[in-house]
């Protein structure tokens, strides 16, 4: 079971790619057919979450495993991995509740979605961010941030409809 469970943030990410392909191309075609204009499948869709997605979940969990090993807090770079990836699966139902056609409360799903992720992430790092010390604040408010920007960038790149 422990072996399976480090894939999941693959199929997290994986899943979340497609997910928001799908999700931000429907939307658009709705868009575009209830004012009757022409629309074109956009394939940067694809390409830029999987960049955004597979490039968070290894970029991040690798620059903040430094970081604690850094301050001489105990922390494993899989464990890591592992959380960041897992930490993004609330993006999955924010990305579908983003059919809704208001935009404030597109706005809100992502707010929502990025501080329970980032939450997820804080809590479960506690025990590792406390060992660092006086700067445990310092990485608990880079924790925040990272996690509300990357909800920031879903929010203007695929929550958004443009006809």
């Amino acid at each position: 079971m422990f072996i399976l469970s480090r894939y999941g943030p693959f199929w997290i990410c994986t899943t979340l790619i497609f997910v928001a392909a799908a999700i931000g191309t429907f939307v658009t075609y709705v868009a575009h057919k209830l004012q009757h204009k022409e629309w074109e499948y956009d394939i940067t869709l694809v390409t830029w979450s999987a960049g955004l997605f597979y490039g968070y979940a290894t970029i991040v969990p690798l620059l903040l495993y430094i970081i604690l090993k850094y301050f001489s807090a105990p922390s494993g770079m899989v464990q890591l991995f592992c959380l960041y990836g897992y930490s993004l699966f609330i993006f999955i139902p924010a990305l579908c509740l983003s059919v809704v056609p208001v935009e404030i409360f597109r706005w809100v799903i992502a707010g929502v979605a990025g501080f329970i992720s980032a939450t997820f992430v804080a809590l479960n790092l506690r025990n590792h961010i406390v060992s660092a010390g006086e700067s445990w604040f310092i990485i608990v408010a880079g924790i925040f941030v990272l996690q509300l920007a990357l909800s920031l960038a879903l929010k203007l790149y695929l929550f958004t409809v443009t006809v």
